[in-house]
């Protein structure tokens, strides 16, 4: 993988003109709102496809959170925990915060929501792929919070993964945002796989 957006700049990895980061792309509320409720309405039922999704998930994740976070690779990131509810105030405040200090803090998982597939102990396969958007969705591509820069965060990464691991990212990368944007709070995290014609409908939309 490679990410301009995140190459520390100490190491003159690239010597390349810096791009202009992308225009956010924009998401009819009504597709957020068709997406929220595909994923409140479905129930955890951990299936073979569903448990195979999630271990691709997990997989290549995990690859992505290596190469961000190798001391002697081209980002030389570290990721930390903190009992901070809400690290950052904004997505200003993260984008500056981690290009400035090479240093991505993550609030542990609360006790009440456990991922079913994804472990959720210090550090582990959640905190992972919370970390791993949160650079490249966000902190990579200047993208906000607001429904819009999480839909474009979204695009964005969804691309970094491949079979049946993109699948279950959607869920956990489009769905339960989309879960958030609809009803103003937190779902109950899921282990599930959205409506396939519904996320190409949406995709072929664009």
């Amino acid at each position: 993988m490679f990410v301009a957006g995140l190459v520390d700049p100490t190491i003159g990895f690239s010597r390349r003109p810096a791009r202009s980061r992308p225009a956010p792309r924009h998401v009819q509320p009504s597709e957020t709102q068709a997406v929220g409720e595909c994923f409140l309405s479905a129930r955890t039922r951990v299936n073979p496809l569903v448990a195979r999704a999630y271990r691709q998930l997990e997989a290549q994740t995990d690859r992505q959170f290596a190469a961000l976070t190798d001391p002697r690779g081209p980002y030389r990131i570290t990721v930390v925990g903190t009992r901070e509810v809400t690290p950052y105030a904004t997505a200003g405040e993260l984008i500056a915060s981690v290009l400035a200090s090479r240093t991505l803090e993550i609030t542990r998982t609360p006790a009440d929501r456990i991922h079913p597939l994804l472990g959720c102990e210090a550090g582990g396969a959640h905190d992972r792929l919370r970390a791993v958007h949160d650079l490249v969705g966000h902190v990579a591509t200047g993208y906000g919070f607001d429904r819009d820069g999480e839909y474009s965060a979204w695009l964005v990464q969804r691309d970094f993964y491949s079979g049946l691991a993109r699948w279950a990212a959607a869920t956990e990368l489009h769905g339960e945002v989309s879960a958030l944007w609809t009803t103003g709070q937190f779902a109950e995290p899921k282990a599930v796989l959205l409506d396939r014609q519904l996320l190409d409908r949406q995709l072929l939309g664009r």
